[in-house]
């Protein structure tokens, strides 16, 4: 008999100047229902699009509070500057900080990136692409630094390994949807967020929030298992809606 299904939440673009007045709200929301997200840290932000709001001072003492927490601090690129526009393993969008590069230019990169977290006594050993850009090189050079945790994929239940890479399935984006069984990560950018998006993301975290999991969790529940034909079938149906539904949006507008 399957498990019911579980559900973690990540939120991407964590970095000095984000939208702090909303992330303290959804700080709240978190705590209240005793929820422990992901929290993708970009280690030294150059993207002026993730710039929102006046820089605090203390975000390095606020990762380590999270962190204490229980929360799950993943490292999310280095600069989060995309430099090409491949799309990865992934296949999902055209722009990369880290696809295509040689092993060692990457590891150069996620080593610099992992030097600022352990500067700042955060630690990490769970990845989150920007844009989910990324290849083979890519989680070379993690496991070469010790980070076998991805976050990213389309499958039901993790896949792979901890001894090499285990993957944690993203596949969600923006809120919950019913599932009977599985685990399923859903994504969130909040620097854009006005109180509708809010109250809908309060609602769907009191809704979920006794089948909702951790990283943790996950790992120690869900053991090693190959990505099977099923995964295989449910990634080509989620590819699918994302490069297809953008189309028929536009064609409807009268765009091409």
């Amino acid at each position: 008999m399957s498990r019911a299904a579980r559900y973690l939440v990540r939120f991407d673009d964590i970095c000095p100047a984000m939208n702090w007045d909303m992330w303290g709200e959804i700080e709240k929301v978190l705590r209240e229902n005793g929820v422990k997200p992901i929290l993708a840290v970009v280690p030294e932000n150059k993207d002026p699009l993730l710039d929102v709001a006046a820089p605090v001072s203390d975000f390095w003492e606020r990762v380590r509070g999270w962190q204490a927490e229980g929360w799950t601090i993943a490292l999310h690129g280095y600069q989060h500057i995309y430099q090409n526009r491949l799309s990865g393993l992934m296949k999902i969008s055209n722009k990369s900080e880290f696809a295509g590069f040689p092993l060692l230019v990457q590891e150069e990169k996620l080593r610099k990136g992992v030097e600022i977290f352990r500067q700042n006594g955060v630690h990490t050993n769970v990845w989150v692409a920007p844009s989910h850009s990324f290849d083979e090189n890519t989680l070379i050079a993690l496991r070469n630094l010790g980070i076998n945790i991805v976050s990213d994929g389309f499958a039901t239940l993790p896949f792979g390994s901890l001894d090499t890479t285990y993957w944690i399935p993203q596949q969600m984006w923006g809120g919950f949807y019913e599932r009977k069984s599985g685990v399923w990560t859903v994504c969130y950018h909040h620097n854009d967020w006005q109180e509708k998006d809010l109250k809908r993301f309060t609602q769907s975290i009191q809704a979920y929030r006794d089948r909702m999991t951790s990283v943790d969790e996950v790992s120690r529940d869900y053991p090693a298992r190959t990505f099977s034909i099923g995964d295989a079938i449910l990634t080509q149906k989620i590819l699918g809606r994302l490069h297809v539904l953008p189309r028929i949006k536009r064609i409807i507008r009268g765009k091409r």
